[in-house]
């Protein structure tokens, strides 16, 4: 009697654990590489509900970075952070929310990342996405 009382009070302690876990797992970051002979890029896929995106791609101080992001649904945005975390652009915030240019500021990783921001991801619907990547130097 007392093993099975042990087994429903660790069972009952990993549901309760698990119950401060967030109710969805973002994706892991996906690498977009670029060299001296290519310099621009297209990545795509799908976001789901309210999920983020996430892509990281390496850039030198100086460097310029533009962005297009296409999709057929509206609501679709994109987001750039520097190597710290730090917001640079946000395209939910912008008037022309579909592309963007900046320069970086410092060497690192930079992370783009698409979301959606519309009734339907609070619903769960997906949509499709395309990134227009290109790096120049300043």
């Amino acid at each position: 009697m007392i093993k099975k009382a042990k087994i429903i009070l660790i069972a009952g302690a990993v549901l309760l654990g698990s119950a401060g876990l967030p109710a969805f797992f973002p994706a892991l970051a996906r690498t977009v590489h670029l060299t001296q002979h290519k310099t621009s890029t297209v990545v795509s896929g799908t976001v789901e509900g309210v999920d983020i995106m996430p892509f990281q791609l390496a850039l030198k101080e100086g460097q310029r970075l533009d962005v297009q992001c296409h999709s057929r649904k509206v609501g679709i945005y994109f987001f750039v952070k520097d190597p710290s975390g730090s917001v640079l652009y946000n395209s939910a915030e912008s008037t022309q929310p579909d592309r963007w240019t900046g320069q970086a500021t410092q060497p690192g990783k930079y992370t783009l990342g698409v979301f959606q921001q519309h009734p339907s991801a609070r619903k769960g619907q997906t949509a499709f996405f395309r990134l227009h990547l290109a790096v120049n130097e300043s």
